[in-house]
């Protein structure tokens, strides 16, 4: 009955949500897939063209076996035949540089004439090469530094940024001796448009991909959310029925007992047995029966009108004596005394029209429970933040079945009954924060008690709350 789940369901586009949500969720996808692909398809082609370098290079100098050369630079035969051998890359327009080094990984050759002799001693890749592993890294020239010497000088020598870097090792086929390595520096062309195609159909295929997840799982969420809007439709259709089922019966229900007042008078003025000087007095019965039934179409009426329920302080002490007061006839006819608890309740959080009528009924409950006459008994304490009230009664009592039964729609003990009130008011005080729990055993009558939260006020006397005297209420 309040206006926050309606806020929240309002405010909630689960098509908008799930949109940014999964879009947000398939671009971070989409991009780490491409990213982690593109690196790895980099690397390995980059790596595949190591290879070729090395087993071209590998069989070049073992062949003639001028890669001797690397552990014998001062061999005037070797140099001959290792530069005769290295000639060939001379042909190649890819190489920008190429160094050899020896096993001890200093430079004994390269075509930058100024770097034999040099040693680094701090290569990390060369030390790796010279382990026996094909190292392959690129990069761009600008960000060379001159850490190494071969890097020196190396970006005035082409016309593209872009390098790979090869440290391909050479190792005697027989002895299995690590002769040396030979390092690469291409500015691969060729290879370098072959990465940039692939990475470019990389890239076109994750963002198909992309899309078409997203719009086929939008479009799944814009099914479902039409379905959802469409049932909640109905639900609300439902609900509304239901609502109005409920309202006339609690009309039905609240307006038993003015019309029996209204009829018994009518009886006895309409006998002519009754005493003029009691004409008045019936009269005025008639016309309080009257007012208190248009009071209560009033409420309804006003609460069947309202888009929602508005909550506030309600003073209880207060409506449970009008409640008592406007169902005292039939206590009476009935043969049921009632008594109050003494003293001031806190305020509860509630709408008040709604919670009169749940009073009322869970009262008119009571009374038709006990035909022959009994007690009942309204009390109320405060726990955890709440007021529990409690309605006692000493009638026929209820099954354990029944008792778990009668918070159902339509499902009523009494013969014409509608079976709603039970239900209503347990709707209506879970939707208040509140609860209701009924505890009865056949033949020992029945405890009803409503759980409401306490209203957040400076001071109770600020509720306009009614004072009762010291010691019980009764009535009869």
């Amino acid at each position: 009955m309040t206006s926050a789940p309606e806020d929240v369901a309002r405010t909630f586009n689960l098509r908008r949500q799930f949109a940014l949500t999964s879009l947000g969720v398939i671009l971070g996808i989409a991009l780490g897939l491409g990213w982690l692909l593109s690196s790895i398809m980099t690397e390995r082609m980059l790596r595949r063209e190591g290879q070729v370098s090395m087993d071209f290079i590998q069989n070049l100098l073992v062949t003639d076996k001028s890669g001797d050369f690397l552990s014998n630079s001062t061999d005037p035969e070797l140099r001959r035949r290792f530069l005769d051998s290295m000639a060939h890359l001379a042909t190649m327009t890819e190489p920008v540089r190429a160094n050899a080094f020896s096993a001890q990984g200093r430079v004994v050759w390269s075509t930058d004439s100024d770097l034999i002799g040099h040693q680094d001693q701090d290569n990390d890749e060369l030390v790796e090469a010279l382990t026996g592993k094909l190292v392959v890294h690129s990069g761009t020239l600008d960000r060379l530094t001159s850490d190494k010497s071969e890097h020196v000088g190396l970006a005035a020598q082409t016309q593209t940024n872009y390098y790979v870097e090869s440290y391909i090792p050479v190792v005697d086929p027989q002895t299995r001796k690590m002769l040396g390595v030979i390092e690469l520096y291409k500015v691969p062309l060729q290879l370098n448009a072959s990465i940039r195609a692939a990475l470019i159909e990389l890239w076109v295929a994750c963002a198909v991909s992309a899309v078409v997840l997203f719009v086929g799982l939008n479009g799944v969420i814009r099914r479902a959310d039409n379905v959802m809007r469409e049932q909640h439709a109905r639900l609300s259709e439902s609900q509304a029925l239901s609502s109005a089922v409920e309202l006339a019966g609690a009309v039905a229900h609240n307006l038993r007992n003015p019309l029996a007042s209204i009829r018994a008078s009518a009886e006895m003025l309409g006998s002519g047995a009754v005493d003029p000087a009691e004409c008045p007095e019936h009269c005025e019965d008639i016309m309080g029966s009257v007012d208190r039934a248009n009071r209560w179409i009033t409420e309804l009426v006003r609460v069947s009108q309202a888009t929602q329920l508005l909550l506030e302080p309600v003073a209880t002490v207060a409506l449970w004596r009008d409640c008592l007061q406007e169902l005292q006839t039939e206590m009476d006819r009935c043969g049921v005394v009632w008594e109050l608890q003494a003293g001031a309740a806190p305020a509860v959080i509630a709408h008040p029209a709604m919670l009169r009528q749940i009073l009322l009924s869970v009262l008119a409950n009571a009374i038709e429970a006990m035909p022959r006459g009994g007690n009942m008994a309204i009390a109320w304490v405060v726990a955890d933040s709440q007021l529990q009230m409690s309605v006692t009664d000493t009638g026929v009592g209820v099954t354990e079945d029944t008792r778990h039964a009668l918070f159902r729609p339509f499902f009523s003990t009494k013969s014409g009954g509608l079976g709603i009130g039970l239900a209503l008011a347990r709707r209506t005080l879970t939707q208040w924060n509140g609860s209701i729990e009924l505890r009865s055993q056949a033949g020992q009558g029945t405890r009803l008690t409503i759980s409401l939260p306490l209203a957040t006020v400076p001071s109770i006397g600020d509720m306009d709350l009614q004072e009762v005297p010291d010691g019980a209420i009764a009535g009869h």
